[in-house]
């Protein structure tokens, strides 16, 4: 089964999720929406998220934040995307509203294209559905009407596609009997050679440099022994695969270079994610004690129940727990905070002492400081909310759990994103010689009341009430924004579904190097102590966990799991 490619827009991949339990009608309503929709997607164009949601659902939002629009070409790869997820488990007939099914071997010959060309061009608006032909399982397929409306679209390219001839063995042989004379008498260099042989057979360079390489992988005696430094798109693809879990040895191999080089590349990469970086903190007195470190870093409040929302909690309960919540004791509320900012500030000047090859261990501290200052943000932010819901209500007159849907999630985003930036303001020892300090509910709750004055002037008004059943507005449908550093150090939430399916020691490992016990996130070096292993047997552990996890999330993904 063909992997399916990520969404690009995070409004595409929500709308996936709340049409995940829809009834098949609907999921096929939709589907056959999207469908048209894509027709009319000029790759060039930005689309208004209103008018994207329209097209699909039918529906037309009073949105009350600022106006979306996503670029065309990235809306044409995520709602082929769509179409074909959505397709899944509706058993489409081949004659599905009376139109043909071509497999995608048929399709790539009706065509004149290879499969891998076809594979491409999924990501560029030519539409599969999956296919049930005969009493076989569903196959990915494109209908023929879908087939001709992509052809039309791009027919010059098809054309070019059809002309193109691929190089066949004897071709093959000769640009390396070629590349091998041209290294024993000139001295060429692979790169060199691949110039001179791409201008003599009417090909591209990096074709040329491909077939060379390759040559040079294998063979026993490789015509060109040097091998350059890897080029960024390498580097970027060496980071991607180590994320995965992937072992070094195999990248290694795939990039033709030692795994110490590989090593460093990675570490080259997590260095300049860090650096994209502008990390804000409020400094306290206290930062510049001796012993800073070991005292704030150890508040009870700092280390215990640290968790991140559920993928798929229940908004309106939430709702109610921050509407019923007890006020959190004020040394507590500043124990968080000063740890908070202490990680930050902890993280920023280690950033700034990164060399151009940083070492593991360096880099392994810094993305733990930065995991668990994602987690006391986290618990801030809640300790924010009640005040936020609470000047949401006196606005509203009404419970906002009355309110409907569209507009519980909007405020709820409104509430998120007005406390989250409160808290990177709050300085609790501002007021502490007066016993009080900046506290979090009077700060957030000041915050809102502004933005909340804002949203009048733009006609926020009053609406009907209405009744949701229990569990039907869920998390996942709020958009909540991450710290930026989360979208390449935290655990994504498909994979910690999958945890507790982990073998021992694993599933402690992962648990341990995230927090997901509510606990600080630890280094490798932290986790080999505290399980009684060394630093490169936990590394180990926790890329094969990764790689796991994610064969996991697949099979669910593909209706396997």
């Amino acid at each position: 089964m063909p992997r399916l490619a990520r969404f690009k827009i995070a409004a595409i991949e929500d709308l996936l999720r709340q049409l995940e339990y829809a009834p098949a009608e609907t999921r096929a309503r939709q589907m056959d929406a999207v469908e048209r929709l894509i027709g009319d997607v000029d790759p060039a164009q930005n689309y208004p998220h209103e008018y994207v949601l329209f097209r699909i659902t039918g529906y037309r939002s009073d949105r009350v934040d600022e106006p979306v629009t996503y670029v065309g070409q990235a809306l044409l790869s995520d709602l082929t995307n769509l179409v074909q997820v959505l397709s899944q488990g509706l058993e489409l007939p081949a004659d599905y509203a009376g139109r043909r099914a071509f497999s995608m071997e048929q399709a790539a010959e009706r065509m004149q294209i290879s499969p891998k060309t076809m594979q491409r061009y999924r990501k560029q608006g030519l539409v599969c559905h999956y296919v049930q032909f005969g009493d076989s399982e569903g196959k990915l397929a494109c209908f023929e009407d879908a087939i001709e409306r992509f052809v039309q679209r791009h027919k010059g390219r098809l054309d070019k596609a059809a002309a193109f001839t691929r190089i066949d063995g004897d071709v093959r042989g000769a640009i390396i009997e070629r590349a091998r004379t041209l290294r024993q008498s000139e001295r060429l260099t692979l790169n060199q050679a691949a110039g001179r042989l791409a201008q003599e057979h009417n090909r591209a360079r990096e074709t040329i440099r491909i077939i060379l390489r390759r040559q040079d992988r294998t063979a026993a005696e490789p015509i060109f022994s040097e091998r350059g430094p890897l080029t960024d798109r390498e580097i970027l693809v060496a980071h991607r695969a180590w994320q995965r879990g992937i072992e070094p040895a195999r990248l290694a191999q795939r990039l033709g270079k030692t795994k110490a080089t590989v090593h460093r590349a990675v570490n080259h990469r997590r260095r300049e994610l860090l650096n994209t970086l502008k990390l804000h903190f409020v400094t306290l007195p206290t930062f510049r004690l001796a012993d800073a470190a070991a005292v704030i870093l150890s508040a009870p409040a700092a280390v215990s129940d640290l968790r991140k929302p559920p993928g798929d909690a229940n908004a309106l309960s939430m709702i109610e727990g921050w509407r019923e919540a007890s006020p959190t004791a004020v040394d507590d509320e500043h124990a968080v905070l000063a740890a908070y900012n202490f990680l930050k500030m902890r993280a920023s000047t280690g950033i700034s002492k990164l060399g151009r090859w940083p070492r593991s261990e360096q880099l392994d501290q810094i993305e733990t400081d930065l995991r668990w200052a994602a987690l006391l943000r986290w618990k801030s932010i809640v300790l924010g909310m009640p005040a936020a819901i609470e000047r949401i209500e006196q606005n509203l007159r009404r419970p906002l759990s009355s309110q409907p849907t569209e507009h519980i999630l909007s405020m709820l985003k409104l509430g998120f994103a007005v406390v989250s930036s409160a808290i990177e303001t709050i300085d609790p020892a501002r007021g502490r010689g007066r016993g009080r300090g900046e506290r979090v509910e009077r700060i957030a709750g000041f915050a809102m009341e502004r933005a909340l004055a804002q949203l009048d002037s733009r006609g926020f008004g009053a609406r009907a009430s209405a009744k949701h059943a229990a569990g039907s507005i869920v998390f996942a449908q709020l958009g909540f924004v991450d710290d930026p550093w989360e979208r390449w150090l935290s655990l994504r939430a498909d994979l910690r579904r999958h945890v507790a399916a982990l073998s021992e020691p694993a599933r402690q490992a992962i648990a341990l190097r995230y927090g997901l016990g509510g606990t600080p996130p630890l280094t490798c070096a932290a986790i080999a102590a505290r399980l009684g292993m060394k630093s490169l047997g936990v590394v180990r552990l926790l890329a094969k966990a990764q790689r796991e996890l994610r064969a996991m999330a697949r099979r669910v993904l593909s209706g396997e799991g």
